[in-house]
């Protein structure tokens, strides 16, 4: 008995063997063997990449090194002489007695130290500076369609700080902030209140696409508790930000910055500890180190606060001071390619063949579970087009017609290209009415357990569907290469299946919008297309029975920056949205008839 390659035994499972041995006159003897494995999971061991630590005067410093051990058998974790682990709070701590480079080699080792030890080296450099040093991490190879964690990093003070106010700026069309957490170092010293919103005061009308505020105070007088430490000469993360990154493949390879910005003299400043002192910034440094401080100007802006934040305003009214150096980062999407050539969808490094065109059309019919190589570098390699799409139908057929010689790999793509396909649904049979392109595949599906088959307008195609256990996926489409959907009936369904998605794909291997004419059997909101558009986009929704509705489209804040409304007959009804004047961006549309209401996203991409 076997288990799969690659895959470890469970912890502590016995397998059972059955041996036979057989003589030349065909006696036969058996016996069994129990094979006991017990499978060792090495530690985790997570510590942070060489930094730079500021000091005011020769002192302890400590840093954060996380460990976690799966099986729960963790034996400890070592480090090299001038270093002191601390398991309580998880930190390793030295005492830097002057400036310079000082490196360490962190292990962290289980039951099994010979084979599962994990050893990890920090080097940090020691500056002499008083001064507050914060800086965004910029992160590496971020995946599209996945969350990527950006930490807002403490990196050394002399001064024992109360509370801080921090403002950030992101590109709201390539990341979406879907949480933020304190980080270890505000965790570890107990620090009372921590809290973000967006936007400069929680509601702004015309600020930068993606603003996001920060803010912690050390103590809140509220009781007898206080925090156990005010970050003077520590190092380590302030907050986490959770980034949703776009799953936009126009965008990959690209490197989208978040940065400090000020609106007012207020923002990303730092308390004293008694509140007695305000530190604003000194220098600002873009993600590569250098220096982009302005101290004229105007706000909003991204060079730090201007001179007269810090005027002298008269007798015992101290001014803010200048003493924090701010480093921007960012997030480096990962480049398709650098995860799979495109084409390559089984990752067997041969781009555009039969497999890879029968491995994506599997997807159609069982979804994502047919990708078990690396799911991230499949999906990456599906955009055959180039339109930024992954996964339509519109990539199958290019790809079909790559492998049979029909058309040359790396098409030039065109944004926004699309063509209407009109539908209609009579006596549980989809037809095709009028299509302004060639129809070279459809994806659809059915509610609930269907049994389709092909009609006369399919023929010369094949079609695959599947019931996963609430839904029917149908594939329409043709190996062939050459074959394309004619106007007429298509599908019988067999039944009364509601349509709940349609994905057309044009023969030219462009994504095709569907419009079916039968009446909605209930309220629907559809996705926008084009999606990225610019600067136009159609929204369309069903009406069951005739009703008033109002369409309203909101910005990130949530500020309402158009709408519409009408009373309208049962049928299909399609808005026209023109946003020449609004910036690029994430908005959400939200649709109300009668009782029902729906909301989508939609981006703007300029």
């Amino acid at each position: 008995y076997g288990q799969t390659v690659g895959k470890p035994p469970e912890p502590e499972r016995t397998y059972p063997f059955i041996l036979k041995a057989t003589d030349a006159c065909g006696e036969e003897s058996f016996d069994t063997v129990l094979v006991s494995i017990e499978y060792n999971a090495p530690p985790e061991l997570n510590i942070l990449p060489d930094f730079v630590a500021y000091i005011d005067s020769p002192g302890e410093i400590c840093f954060t090194v996380s460990v976690f051990d799966e099986d729960g058998n963790l034996v400890g974790v070592t480090v090299n002489s001038i270093g002191t682990w601390y398991p309580g709070t998880q930190e390793v701590c030295f005492y830097a007695d002057t400036a310079g480079c000082y490196c360490f080699e962190v292990s962290a080792y289980d039951d099994c130290p010979d084979k599962s030890a994990v050893t990890k080296t920090v080097c940090v450099t020691v500056v002499i500076d008083e001064c507050l040093h914060v800086s965004i991490e910029k992160t590496h190879s971020s995946f599209q369609g996945q969350v990527t964690p950006v930490n807002l990093f403490l990196n050394g003070t002399g001064k024992p700080l109360g509370g801080f106010d921090l403002l950030l700026s992101y590109d709201q069309s390539a990341l979406t902030v879907v949480g933020v957490q304190p980080g270890v170092l505000f965790e570890n010293c107990g620090w009372e209140y921590f809290g973000y919103r967006f936007g400069v005061d929680g509601d702004c009308y015309g600020c930068p696409s993606g603003l996001l505020r920060i803010m912690g105070i050390a103590e809140t007088n509220n009781g007898a508790y206080h925090p156990g430490c005010f970050f003077d000469g520590m190092v380590g993360s302030l907050a986490e930000i959770d980034f949703l990154v776009s799953n936009d493949r126009t965008l990959e390879c690209q490197y989208v910055p978040v940065r400090f910005i000020w609106t007012d003299c207020g923002d990303n400043s730092f308390s004293g500890q008694v509140g007695d002192t305000l530190w604003i910034s000194r220098e600002v440094y873009n993600h590569e180190g250098m220096a982009i401080t302005e101290f004229l100007g105007e706000f909003p802006r991204f060079g730090g606060a201007v001179d007269s934040c810090v005027k002298d305003v008269g007798p015992n009214k101290p001014p803010a001071q200048r003493c924090i150096d701010f480093t921007n980062g960012g997030i480096d999407i990962v480049c398709a390619d650098s995860i799979d050539a495109r084409g390559d969808i089984n990752l067997n490094e041969l781009a555009y063949e039969i497999a890879d065109a029968v491995l994506f059309s599997n997807y159609f019919i069982y979804g994502l579970g047919v990708f078990t190589v690396n799911m991230e570098g499949q999906v990456a390699a599906t955009d055959i087009n180039r339109d930024g799409l992954t996964l339509s139908v519109a990539d199958l057929v290019y790809l079909i017609r790559i492998v049979v010689g029909d058309a040359p790999p790396n098409p030039k793509p065109v944004p926004g290209q699309t063509a209407e396909v009109e539908l209609a649904m009579a006596n549980n049979v989809l037809s095709i009415v009028e299509a302004g392109a060639p129809v070279g595949a459809m994806s659809l599906l059915l509610e609930g357990e269907a049994a389709p088959h092909l009609a006369t307008g399919a023929e010369g195609m094949e079609m695959r569907y599947s019931f996963d256990g609430e839904n029917t996926r149908v594939l329409i489409y043709s190996l062939k290469g050459k074959s394309s959907i004619n106007v007429g009936e298509v599908l019988n369904i067999n039944g009364n299946h509601a349509i709940k998605e349609i994905d057309i794909g044009g023969y030219d291997g462009f994504v095709m919008a569907a419009k079916l004419e039968a009446l909605p059997d209930r309220f629907s909101l559809s996705q926008n297309y084009p999606n990225p558009f610019n600067p136009t986009t159609l929204i369309e929704f069903g009406l069951p029975v005739a009703s008033k509705w109002e369409l309203v489209i909101y910005n990130v804040l949530g500020q309402v920056v158009d709408a519409f409304n009408d009373n309208s007959e049962a049928g299909y009804i399609k808005v026209q949205w023109d946003a020449s004047e609004y910036a690029s961006g994430v908005y959400f549309y939200r649709l109300v008839a009668g009782e029902f209401s729906s909301t989508k996203k939609m981006v703007l991409l300029k």
